[in-house]
């Protein structure tokens, strides 16, 4: 319990940079891991074979397998369960493998595995449902045990046999498996969040296509209405097949003829068609004959009804700035003389302002700084941003860093990512901008500890009394 503590305290202490990097390491190595895993797996289940030894075959044969023993006891186990299976068995991995790789994400963990045992006893269903060819070397049909058993344990709950059932079950389950194994991939209704696109082409293409896929039904509800026809197809069949009560005995006696009054339907008559006045004869109206313009005198206006050009109404009317007014000679005669005499004028001393407080050398250590650019550049090169940070300026309230981007990169995809950055680096915010004169881009972070600049400082530094 106390290693533990420590460990927890340990972790607690790091500063978020470094934790998210740990982090970001540790789903790299759990994805590597994941698909070496399912690597082995497909590899046991490709070199399969039905002589090797297993749990229930004793022999003394040579083992087939490429991963010796274990892989075929594996195998085996796995052909002898589900069947075919295996083949939702290894492809939701692969994904979340990437994905883990790629962008450290695995949101929804339980679902998406809940999601996966259903895909997988699904698709054995399906298996089950197909004819065995005769090359198939297994006693139980091509899905497996858990695949007959679920494809039969549904034909008995509805109580009707045949190979037109079992179709029509293969194919709901095929629905079934569809729908589970591309959401526990990822792919359906339950996806990971969106990852930062790698260059703009595509982020732009994505938000011009977004308004359309907002308007097309996703692959859930097209599979969701697959299912539900299947279901009313099964419904119907049933009914179908079920014997049908006797339809009731009617009376066709005379009272049951005789029509009873105030329910008497008028049948509708349709008369003559009335002949239509004859329409008058087309003529066409004339059409205005255009005017020729008449001289207007300049600098007299007239009121004339013609239309106007609305581009000199339209048109902005720049008006000539007022002049200043002259000051008059009462002006002059009152003005205050300078009470100044610059030649004679002194500074006053510095002593009035504050003193400044004195700092400890080094207050940002020269390693902070080397691991502060190093996380930086790791986060950088997890947006898809390589380059080297050439420089850093430490501040007294942010501290500069030159980033060198590699040839390619394009400046406004690195400015457009400030936000992100801030957050990677647990700071308040963050400024991107292009250094002027430099084949450079500056990072402004701002510091852990901030200092206080005074103007005595600065009064007092060479530089204000050199400038």
């Amino acid at each position: 319990m106390r290693t533990i503590r420590r460990s927890s305290s340990l972790m607690d202490r790091l500063p978020d940079p470094v934790r998210e990097f740990l982090s970001r390491r540790a789903a790299e190595l759990v994805g590597l891991g994941l698909l070496a895993l399912t690597s082995a797996i497909a590899i046991a289940l490709a070199t399969w074979s039905v002589d090797d030894p297993s749990i229930n075959n004793a022999t003394s044969g040579a083992v087939r397998n490429w991963l010796g023993r274990p892989g075929a006891m594996v195998a085996d186990l796995l052909m002898q369960l589900i069947g075919l299976g295996v083949i939702a068995l290894l492809f939701p991995p692969v994904i979340w493998a990437l994905r883990l790789v790629r962008f450290h994400l695995f949101d929804r963990g339980a679902l998406k595995l809940g999601l996966w045992v259903v895909g997988i006893v699904a698709t054995g269903a399906v298996a089950s449902a197909l004819p065995a060819t005769p090359r198939w070397p297994l006693p139980t049909g091509m899905g497996g045990v858990i695949g007959d058993g679920l494809l039969f344990g549904t034909r008995n709950l509805v109580g009707i046999a045949g190979n037109a059932l079992s179709g029509l079950v293969g194919f709901l389950y095929a629905g079934i498996s569809i729908l589970a194994i591309t959401a526990a991939a990822g792919f359906g209704f339950v996806t990971d969040e969106d990852p930062i696109a790698e260059n703009e082409d595509e982020d732009e293409s994505w938000s011009e296509s977004e308004d359309r896929r907002d308007d097309e039904p996703g692959i859930a509800v097209i599979l969701i209405g697959w299912l539900a026809h299947g279901a009313m197809s099964l419904r119907g069949m049933i009914l179908r097949r079920l014997p049908q009560a006797p339809e009731p005995l009617v009376n066709t006696g005379p009272a049951a003829s005789a029509p009873v009054p105030g329910r008497v339907r008028r049948e509708p008559q349709f008369g003559e068609a009335a002949p239509r006045a004859a329409n008058p004869p087309f003529a066409p109206e004339p059409l205005p004959v255009s005017r020729p313009p008449r001289p207007v005198a300049l600098g007299l206006p007239e009121d004339d009804d013609e239309p106007q050009d609305l581009r000199d109404l339209n048109a902005p009317r720049v008006t000539a700035p007022a002049v200043a007014p002259k000051p008059g000679k009462r002006m002059q005669r009152e003005a205050q003389p300078s009470l100044l005499d610059r030649d004679q004028f002194e500074l006053p001393p510095l002593t009035y302002l504050s003193e400044p407080k004195k700092l400890p050398a080094n207050a940002i250590s020269t390693d902070a700084l080397e691991q502060n650019a190093t996380l930086l550049e790791g986060v950088l090169e997890d947006f898809g941003v390589r380059g080297e940070i050439t420089q850093v300026r430490p501040g007294p309230v942010v501290t500069l860093y030159e980033l060198e981007p590699a040839p390619g990169t394009k400046s406004s995809r690195v400015i457009s990512l400030a936000d992100d950055i801030a957050r990677s680096m647990s700071a308040i915010a963050a400024r991107v901008a292009v250094i002027p004169g430099k084949n450079a881009i500056g990072i402004e972070l701002p510091n852990a500890k901030r200092e206080t600049v005074f103007l005595r400082e600065l009064l007092a530094s060479q530089d204000f009394e050199s400038s």
